[in-house]
Order: structure tokens, then C-alpha cells, then sequence
């Protein structure tokens, strides 16, 4: 039968112990040196940012700067400024390239402030007509992208919605406006007006297109969800039905919104068209208490 003998492990020697402390000196001096290194990179980004927000506001002075993004590169040559126009409301965007160590302003963003303002206004034209077209209580709200408004009304009348309609069909302004109309009762419509739109509109993502988040129904709940919340004691459930697209005859004599909402709080109507078209989408939204 075998012993197995345990072998004691043999003590370094002067020159062993000098070698493996040389070697851990090397390896402590590169991790300072990378530390040292990822510091003064930190440092000089820090003072380029700085040199990109004095810019922003001597560009923007009116508007306020939300959000920085320097990308992922080693150093930021390109750096994203996103705005908040503090007079009109709305996200855009100014892109700074660096130049000679210095940012200079990158050439027009397609969601710049120039081009947002330029719909804002058309918006605001179509914006002062809609009281041509309704007698009823109304609220405009606009898209994120400045695009196109949305009309938050008591009106619940066929006829008259229809006539609503067709008013904003037939506005002709410089740029295709898309618009919205919903349509809901009273007490809704109260939520909605005292709601709080801008702590939404000013979440940076919304600066660059984002779809069909940006007008109707989804836009429109999410700026007074917590008006929502507390009218309902507690959360809520929103859900949608397309009754009928490119229609060109607004809504029909035999819908009722309730009908197709089933049982709810809310039942919401909506028209979503753009002018100078003669077709709109006809929809239905609902409102529940979540279980």
C-alpha cells in the first residue's frame, strides 16, 4: 500500500521575493497610470461639455438646455444638445461639432428649432380657426414635433363634430398639419385641462420622431395621468378600436361611442385627419379602473 507524503511548499528565495515585488510594482504603476489617465480624460471632457453648454446658451439664450449627449466615442467630436423653448413649449435639437477644440454649431438638425417654429406657427394659424368651426369648450394641445395639434373637446354631437371636421379639412396652410380631435365628456375634459403637459413634453426622448405617441389618444393620457390616478383612487387601463379608417364622411348616424367601448368610465371619440385632405381616421378610446 502507497503513503502518499505531503511536500512542504519551498520558501522563495531573495531574488524570487525581488522579482514579485518588481512585478507588482509594474502592474500598481499601470492601474495608476490608467486611473490617472481615465481621470484626466474625465477632466478634459468635463471642461469641452462646459464649453458646449456656454455655447448653447449664447445660441438659445430664450430656451433651456435638458439634456447633453456626448456619444460613445473616446472623445465627443459631436455632441447633441437638446433644448426646451421656454416661450412656445417644445423639445429641439442643435448638434455641436468640435473644431479646434472649440464646439461650433453642426448643420441644421431636421428637428431644429428653425424648422420646429416654422410649424409651430402654421399650428397656431390652424390653432385660431378652430373657433370658427365649434361653439363648444375646447383645449389645443400639440404634438411633440410641433407637426400637429390636437382639439380636446366637450363637443359630443355628431353633426357638430363632423362640422369640426370638415373646418380643419379645409385649412390651407403652409405645411400639411396633422390634428386631432377628441372628443369626451365633461368631467374628462377636466382631467385634461388640468393637467400638467409640459412634465411630459420635456422627457428628451421625445425630441426626435417618435410616432404614435406623439398626438391623440396615448399623448393626451399621458399628460394628466396623474389627474387620472388620484380623480379614480387608484390606476387605469386605456384601450383603443380603430372603428373605421379614410372615412369621408366623418362619423356615421348609427356610432355611439359607448358601443363600442363597452362597460367604462370614459368613452372617447376621435377624428385624426390633416388639413387639406378629405379623409380621417374615425376611433374609439376607452377608460377603466385596472383591477
Amino acid at each position: 500500500m502507497r503513503h502518499l507524503h505531503s511536500h512542504r511548499s519551498m520558501p522563495l528565495t531573495a531574488e524570487q521575493k525581488k522579482n514579485t515585488a518588481g512585478a507588482m510594482r509594474i502592474v500598481l504603476m499601470i492601474l495608476a497610470g490608467l486611473v490617472a489617465a481615465l481621470f484626466i480624460y474625465r477632466c478634459i471632457t468635463k471642461y469641452y461639455l462646459e464649453k458646449v453648454r456656454k455655447k448653447a446658451a449664447a445660441d438659445y439664450p430664450n430656451a433651456e438646455l435638458v439634456q447633453l449627449d456626448e456619444g460613445s466615442e473616446l472623445f465627443p467630436d459631436k455632441v447633441r444638445a437638446v433644448f426646451w423653448d421656454m416661450e412656445y413649449g417644445f423639445l429641439f435639437i442643435q448638434d455641436y461639432r468640435r473644431e479646434n477644440g472649440k464646439p461650433v454649431a453642426a448643420s441644421e438638425h431636421p428637428d431644429s428649432y428653425n424648422r420646429r417654429m416654422s410649424f409651430r406657427q402654421e399650428c397656431d394659424a390652424c390653432a385660431l380657426r378652430v373657433s370658427d368651426f365649434t361653439d363648444a369648450p375646447y383645449l389645443i394641445r400639440y404634438d411633440t414635433d410641433m407637426q400637429g395639434i390636437t382639439v380636446v373637446t366637450q363637443e359630443t354631437e355628431r353633426t357638430a363634430l363632423n362640422r369640426l371636421l370638415s373646418g380643419l379639412q379645409s385649412l390651407q396652410p403652409k405645411f400639411g398639419i396633422r390634428f386631432s380631435i377628441v372628443s369626451c365628456p365633461e368631467k374628462l375634459y377636466e382631467l385634461f385641462k388640468n393637467g400638467n403637459p409640459e412634465t411630459v413634453l420635456k422627457d428628451p426622448l421625445l425630441a426626435l420622431e417618435c410616432g404614435t405617441i406623439q398626438q391623440g389618444e396615448v399623448m393626451q393620457l399621458r399628460t394628466c395621468s396623474d389627474q387620472m390616478i388620484a380623480a379614480f383612487e387608484g390606476d387605469w387601463n386605456n384601450s383603443l378600436e380603430y372603428f373605421s379608417k379614410d372615412r369621408t364622411d366623418g362619423i356615421p348616424e348609427d356610432y355611439r361611442a359607448e358601443d363600442y367601448a363597452g362597460e367604462c368610465i370614459y368613452a372617447v371619440t376621435e377624428l385624426a385627419g390633416k388639413t387639406g385632405q378629405e379623409t380621417a381616421e374615425l376611433r374609439c378610446w376607452s377608460i377603466t379602473r385596472s383591477s
